[in-house]
């Protein structure tokens, strides 16, 4: 079982959060500047996956925040690390 740094609100960390439906890359400046990539799939509900480092767990409530006010419901939100770093690693598994 892999270990896991300890993570306090005050510390940045790198995040993906899926969320059902389609947002346009547009959204980034709104959403602190997290990647945009959305998926649609034959017979799939359409999805769309953030990813990015915030600056502090205020700043993850933010952009979930703006992303109901957008109507988006949230499918996942996952924790990758204390940095950029982590999305970085998962991109080459």
């Amino acid at each position: 079982m892999d270990t896991v740094e300890p993570l306090h609100v005050h510390d940045c960390a790198a995040y993906r959060i899926t969320v059902q439906g389609v947002l346009d890359e547009r959204w980034s400046d709104w959403l602190d500047g997290m990647r945009i990539a959305s998926t649609t799939g034959a017979g799939a509900a359409a999805q769309t996956v953030l990813e990015g480092a915030l600056a502090d767990q205020s700043a993850l409530v933010g952009v979930l925040g703006v992303l109901q006010g957008l109507g988006l419901s949230v499918i996942s939100v996952e924790y990758l690390g204390q940095d950029n770093r982590a999305i970085d690693q998962n991109e080459e598994s």
